[in-house]
C-alpha cells in the first residue's frame, strides 16, 4: 500500500512542478530556509548556493506542523527520495512561500504552477479527468481490436 501511495504522490508531484535556478530567486529576500532530512551533502551544497544569504534549519523530528508554520520560513527544500515521509509532509505543508522539491544536486523544482489560475485549472482537468478518460479509451480500442481479431486478419492479408 505504501508503494502505491508513493507512486500516486510521484504522479501528482511530477506534473505540478517547474524547474528553477538561483536566478529565479535573485530579487526576492529569502532569509530562512527549511530543510527536510534525506538531503545529502551535495544537495545541501546546491541549496546553499541557491540561497547564499539565508539561514538553514533542519526539521526537528519531534516538531509538529503548527510549530513549523509559526516560524514562517521563506522556502522549504523537500527531499524527493529518502528521509521520513512525515518530515516531507511537514515540509510540503509548512506554509513556506517557496516549496522546492530536490531529487538530486543538479535539479531544483518549485512545487506548484505559477502561471495563473487558468493554467492550474487546466492542469488539474488534464491530469485527473482527461488522462484517465484517454487511458480508458485506449483500453476499449485495444479490447475491440483483440475481440474482432483485426490484427490477426491484417497479418494474414500482408503475408
Amino acid at each position: 500500500m505504501t508503494s502505491m501511495l508513493r507512486y500516486m504522490a510521484g504522479y501528482v508531484l511530477d506534473f505540478f512542478r517547474e524547474r528553477v535556478t538561483a536566478d529565479d530567486f535573485g530579487g526576492q529576500p529569502i532569509l530562512r530556509v527549511l530543510l527536510t532530512p534525506g538531503l545529502d551533502e551535495s544537495c545541501q551544497e546546491a541549496i546553499r548556493h541557491t540561497f547564499a544569504s539565508a539561514s538553514f534549519h533542519l526539521i526537528d523530528p519531534r516538531a509538529g506542523l503548527i510549530g513549523i508554520r509559526r516560524q514562517r520560513f521563506d522556502a522549504a527544500c523537500i527531499a524527493m527520495a529518502g528521509g521520513p515521509l512525515r518530515a516531507r509532509g511537514i515540509g510540503l505543508f509548512s506554509g513556506a512561500r517557496h516549496k522546492l522539491l530536490v531529487p538530486s544536486a543538479d535539479y531544483l523544482y518549485r512545487f506548484g504552477i505559477r502561471r495563473g489560475p487558468l493554467a492550474l485549472a487546466w492542469a488539474i482537468l488534464d491530469r485527473f479527468l482527461l488522462a484517465p478518460v484517454a487511458l480508458l479509451w485506449f483500453l476499449l480500442v485495444a479490447a475491440w481490436l483483440y475481440l474482432t481479431h483485426l490484427p490477426r486478419r491484417a497479418r494474414r492479408a500482408e503475408g
